[in-house]
């Protein structure tokens, strides 16, 4: 603690399924040195004292990763048709139960809490306010520069002129692409760059 600032914090990433969230926190977890507690809250056995119990023994410099919250819990503003299980969840957790254990996380040191979801409006707004979350990051589709330093990463004796058509015909075909399907293509035409432009539409 500085000043009376507690040190620690509270992120949500954001964004379709595949565009790196998860990855994200794990390759910031290995440049920071600090472990991965991961949490499913969609786990049926999951309940309020078990999940209590796991957020107070996570070690120190650790992130914590609460992965697809919108799975579990949905928004109380919705109507009461459209959301049946609000504060209810899927198992023995119960909505309350999570953000009183979110709280005591907050009280604690050198921790970062991570939540993602691919539905940021399905997610209550007590929480992700202020406090359990400090920042929300929004992680989408791939855009041509994203493109053109994958296509170098994986082919990095081609030049950028091959980079920059493989990102321009990429989008010219798929609107909206994710770093998943990206990675998938290139995996299949691993020695062969000119085959992953030629072949760009077969992106699934």
């Amino acid at each position: 603690m500085f000043a009376g600032i507690p040190y620690r914090r509270g992120y949500l990433l954001y964004g379709p399924p595949g565009c790196g969230k998860s990855s994200f926190i794990t390759a910031l977890a290995g440049e920071l040195g600090y472990s991965i507690c991961l949490m499913s809250l969609s786990d049926r056995s999951l309940s309020d004292d078990r999940l209590n119990h796991l957020l107070s023994v996570a070690p120190q410099q650790s992130i914590i990763l609460l992965e697809d919250v919108d799975a579990a819990f949905v928004s109380r503003d919705l109507l009461p048709t459209e959301n049946p299980l609000a504060y209810q969840g899927m198992g023995r957790l119960t909505f309350s139960g999570l953000l009183n254990s979110l709280d005591g996380v907050a009280s604690s040191e050198a921790r970062i809490v991570f939540m993602t979801t691919n539905f940021i409006d399905r997610l209550d707004p007590a929480l992700i306010r202020p406090g359990r979350v400090d920042l929300k990051q929004y992680i989408g589709n791939c855009t041509h520069g994203q493109l053109t330093q994958m296509f170098w990463r994986f082919y990095p004796e081609e030049p950028a002129s091959e980079a920059d058509r493989f990102a321009a015909q990429a989008l010219a075909v798929h609107s909206e692409i994710s770093a998943a399907q990206v990675q998938g293509h290139f995996l299949l035409h691993k020695m062969d760059p000119a085959g992953s432009i030629d072949n760009v539409a077969q992106i699934k």
